[in-house]
């Protein structure tokens, strides 16, 4: 079977679809995504090929100032899938990184996701951080009276409040929709443009924090957060803030991210019924060197 390695074309883009109709029983978000990779000039999209037909697709996004290069999307047919073509991609995007001076290659993945996983330990990737990822389509419910008050912020004061009380994020990276940027203020910046942030205080300072966004999809839009909290109180808060923005915007569906000490918190809630779904987020990361010169400051 002679393969080959190409840039993907916009003319691929039925076979790509193809590709994506397997990929979670139709629901994957690569339909949605594909024509802004194409346009986009951060973005790299590579298939293997085979007789002119695209079988297996990746992209390469560089992102953070070239200092990252962020791998997404990687799917096989299922056809043509355990002939290494996962691995050739991988191996292929590694080698891209390289050439293109990033000093870090990132990904995410689910802990129930064997392949993936797998591929990580096969070339050279280390596990930085996990946490909890839950989905439920109708998340009603009557929230108790709140002790910590929600309210909206900015990005500039967000990264202030936060310089002061490191630890509310863990590892100093901020998690949404599956992805993962270093806590800078620029990355709270680029973020700010299609998020709102909230933030919960108390007297000795900020509780927690969390991030969301409407994910706009043609089926049903969804409400996405990620919630980093200190404590059981703070997770509450932002949880139920959140679940009213939903339900205020009429889109009920919502997908939250945590971290996964608050996950029998979640079950408590009485959420484990057919509807609802849950797994572990990955934060899987391959450093490459090549460290460049930066005046971005964490806190």
């Amino acid at each position: 079977m002679c393969a080959q390695i190409r840039k993907v074309l916009s003319e691929d883009r039925d076979q790509i679809l193809e590709i994506s109709r397997h990929i979670w029983e139709g629901h994957d978000y690569l339909p949605f995504v594909f024509d802004e990779w194409l346009k986009d000039p951060a973005c790299s999209t590579h298939g293997v090929v085979i007789k002119d037909r695209v079988v297996a697709v990746a992209n390469l996004r560089i992102i953070e100032n070239g200092r990252t290069g962020w791998m997404e999307g990687l799917r096989v047919h299922p056809d043509f899938r355990r002939k290494g073509f996962a691995d050739a991609l991988t191996e292929h995007v590694v080698r891209m990184g390289g050439q293109l001076g990033v000093q870090r290659l990132r990904y995410t993945t689910s802990t129930e996701n064997e392949a993936s996983l797998k591929l990580a330990e096969k070339y050279g990737f280390s596990k930085i951080l996990e946490m909890s990822v839950s989905r439920h389509p109708n998340p009603i419910m009557s929230p108790p009276p709140q002790k910590i008050y929600v309210r909206e912020s900015d990005p500039q004061e967000v990264y202030r409040l936060l310089k002061g009380n490191p630890s509310i994020i863990p590892h100093r990276i901020l998690i949404y929709d599956w992805k993962a940027r270093d806590a800078n203020l620029e990355n709270f910046k680029t973020l700010g443009a299609f998020h709102s942030f909230y933030v919960a205080s108390r007297t000795q300072g900020p509780n927690s924090l969390s991030l969301g966004y409407l994910r706009k999809r043609p089926e049903q839009p969804r409400w996405t957060f990620t919630i980093f909290a200190a404590d059981e109180e703070g997770f509450l808060a932002h949880l139920y803030h959140n679940i009213s923005i939903a339900l205020q915007q009429g889109k009920t569906p919502i997908m939250g991210t945590h971290d996964i000490i608050f996950e029998k918190n979640l079950q408590s809630l009485g959420w484990a019924t057919d509807e609802f779904w849950g797994t572990r987020l990955v934060l899987l990361e391959r450093s490459l060197g090549g460290e460049r010169p930066s005046s971005i400051e964490r806190f």
